[in-house]
């Protein structure tokens, strides 16, 4: 009850808040998770000490922390199935595509600290969701442990978020789609960098994919795999596979 009482005085009171709408307890050490509510475009100020810091360290540890929770779960859910199965599921829940959906839909956005700018880019900003959710992640291991992030990866993204029937359903990569379109199709598949913007202080690359040397569609993004999978994914719905 006290520390209820200390958080409802707190100038971070909002910040604490947020955090328990969205994963259903309060913050111990909130610096970590300041942290991780910071993109790179939005340095957080370190009071003690004149640094500057952003959310990349704990994406990188988030993205590691999430990898081994799903491996176990889709392990133990799958018990006869074999290492390309329970590496396809896994890349289907932990993707950057399943991982932005997640985050838009718990508002991460809402909670982040990032120039605005970025929200011209749908693209850009659906990668500000799942890189901040693995950033989140990275925060509540080092505040709260292990086991404490395993109840909350499965109750935020596996139990809210997943259906496992559903994922057996899905294609893991449109590209891939595509390629084994255009080989059972006898046609000759490239992906060529059209142009590299700059918007934002972030490279953009205009990925386009030629079918037998004619160009048929483009995608864009700041990152060239996530720019190929759009870019596909379009086509295989222009074509209708």
């Amino acid at each position: 009850m006290f520390g209820r009482i200390k958080i409802h005085f707190s100038k971070d009171k909002k910040i604490y808040q947020s955090l328990h709408n969205i994963f259903g307890f309060y913050p111990g050490r909130l610096s970590y998770y300041k942290i991780a509510l910071t993109h790179n475009s939005s340095h957080y100020h370190l009071s003690s000490k004149d640094i500057k810091i952003n959310n990349e360290r704990l994406e990188f540890l988030g993205d590691s922390v999430i990898g081994t929770i799903v491996t176990e779960k889709i392990y133990n859910r799958f018990p006869s199935a074999n290492e390309g199965f329970l590496t396809e599921m896994r890349s289907k829940i932990v993707g950057r595509n399943k991982l932005n959906q997640i985050g838009r839909k718990i508002g991460l956005l809402t909670v982040l600290k990032y120039d605005i700018k970025l929200n011209n880019n749908r693209s850009i900003s659906d990668t500000l969701c799942g890189n901040t959710l693995e950033a989140l992640i990275g925060a509540i291991y080092l505040d709260k442990g292990y086991n404490f992030t395993k109840k909350i990866i499965t109750k935020i993204i596996l139990n809210n978020h997943i259906d496992f029937d559903q994922l057996l359903l899905e294609e893991l990569s449109y590209k891939a789609k595509l390629i084994k379109w255009a080989q059972r199709e006898h046609k000759k598949i490239d992906y060529q960098v059209y142009a590299i913007d700059t918007e934002n202080k972030q490279n953009i690359f205009t990925i386009e994919i030629l079918i037998d040397g004619e160009k048929v569609i483009a995608g864009r993004n700041h990152s060239k795999k996530i720019a190929e999978e759009l870019a596909s994914q379009k086509y295989c719905t222009q074509i209708g596979i």
